[in-house]
């Protein structure tokens, strides 16, 4: 007899910013896929899709569908005929956003997300890869954050994610807290008992969890846990805000009549995230600009904030935008230069002012944080250790406060972009094996 198919046990951290997705075998070991790409071979996929509009033969117009590395591809190659969707696990939580019209046909929100998956599993570099993602022997277990980015409702972003793995091909899935996943990661390296407090810092949100740890036994429990929506993509919006806004017209006046106004700031708030700066492209706004920049004090900077959006760039303002953030958690100054379709801008920023505009974020986590040790009944000093992952952890005035906050010895880190995949596919194995118990 053929010896029996060996089960997967599948983790899937899909990310605001980048998606992981991690294999563990029977014995515990975990991989993570790694996808091609310009770069090489990455173990982070970008959560990106790109429809692009195909009528080359004049008579039957389609959409393909690209994601990550190759929807980044597609988008400069096809320009107008492109749409681009970024930061969508953001929408999960939102009642008020149901459908897009994305080349004339709406897509829900659960679609746009299956679209993604599918893209996700296809690109990936399986040593084995699942005939069936719905078999009995396949185990999936989902990263969910604490509190979903946006400030909705986490049950209809739950279920928002569960419709749309299933319409993506998927089987039963569990759900699991990130920070939570990435402690279970994070536990075995772990000899005597302790209690540790994981920080999760993504693109979206950043969460809290505090497990009490036993290696001897492998018991954990979960003491408490609390998460906030700001992150890494907030911190890219201190940047433009105010770095780059006021070259596009931030703080400047215009005169209709016989006064003086300023340039409306709901403008500006819209880019807080550059995928709604496709709504600033509407007839009526920039028709309003023009009329704003014929009695501007700065016409300059409005013609420019025109063309920008006319020439929809704001996914390259915020691909230099996350450049010069990188590069100031390790240098103490970084240039963000901007050159395109004739626009063309360049600062210097020093990261003393940085943090000063990240300051009040850095105190809303601080404050998430602080959460979590109250529903746990604790305080620092009943934290043995800290687990900080996520890309954000890397921004230096965080870790500083950490470090302040707990003392620099208990602060650890590593594996900062895989370890909540890691940990949810660890997962899956576990809740597998209780399963098979029970039964």
């Amino acid at each position: 007899m053929p010896a029996s198919p060996q089960p997967f046990y599948i983790g899937i951290d899909f990310g605001t910013t980048n998606t992981v997705v991690s294999l563990s075998d029977a014995a515990g070991i975990t991989r993570t896929l790694q996808y091609p790409s310009a770069q090489g071979l990455l173990q982070a996929f970008r959560s990106i899709l790109c429809y692009v509009s195909d009528d080359s033969d004049g008579l039957h117009a389609q959409t393909r569908v690209h994601c990550g590395p190759d929807a980044i591809e597609a988008f400069l190659e096809y320009g107008e005929e492109a749409r681009l969707i970024q930061s969508v696990k953001t929408f999960l939580s939102s009642a008020s956003f149901s459908k897009s019209a994305i080349h004339g046909r709406d897509y829900t929100l659960e679609q746009i997300v299956a679209d993604f998956l599918r893209g996700l599993i296809e690109a990936a570099q399986w040593p084995r890869r699942p005939a069936d993602f719905a078999a009995a022997d396949v185990t999936v277990t989902v990263g969910r954050p604490v509190k979903f980015a946006g400030g909705g409702e986490d049950a209809l972003a739950e279920s928002r994610l569960r419709k749309a793995f299933a319409a993506a091909g998927f089987g039963r899935i569990e759900l699991a807290l990130e920070p939570q996943a990435a402690a279970y990661f994070f536990a075995r390296r772990l000899r005597e008992p302790a209690t540790v407090l994981v920080a999760d810092f993504g693109g979206g949100t950043s969460d809290f969890s505090i497990v009490r740890f036993d290696p001897r036994s492998g018991e954990a429990q979960s003491l408490g846990h609390a998460g906030i929506g700001v992150a890494g993509d907030t911190l890219d919006y201190r940047i433009i805000d105010n770095a780059i806004a006021p070259a596009f017209g931030k703080g400047s006046r215009f005169r209709p009549q016989d006064k003086w106004l300023e340039v409306p700031k709901w403008i500006y708030f819209e880019f807080e995230h550059w995928h709604r700066l496709s709504f600033l492209k509407r007839p009526a706004v920039l028709r309003e600009l023009q009329g704003i920049e014929l009695t501007s004090d700065n016409p300059e900077s409005i013609a420019r904030l025109r063309l920008f959006l006319e020439r929809e760039l704001g996914f390259h303002l915020y691909q230099a935008v996350n450049r010069c953030k990188s590069e100031l958690s390790l240098s103490q100054q970084a240039t963000l230069a901007f050159s395109h379709s004739g626009i063309e801008l360049n600062f210097t920023l020093k990261r003393s002012d940085f943090e000063q505009w990240i300051a009040q974020d850095v105190a809303a986590i601080e404050a998430a944080c602080s959460d979590a040790l109250a529903r746990a009944g604790l305080t620092e000093a009943g934290i043995s250790l800290v687990f900080m992952t996520g890309g954000t952890a890397f921004v230096p005035l965080i870790r500083q406060r950490f470090e302040a906050r707990f003392g620099a010895a208990k602060i650890m880190g590593g594996d900062e972009f895989v370890s909540v995949g890691s940990g949810l596919s660890l997962l899956a194995r576990e809740r597998a094996g209780r399963q098979g118990t029970r039964k």
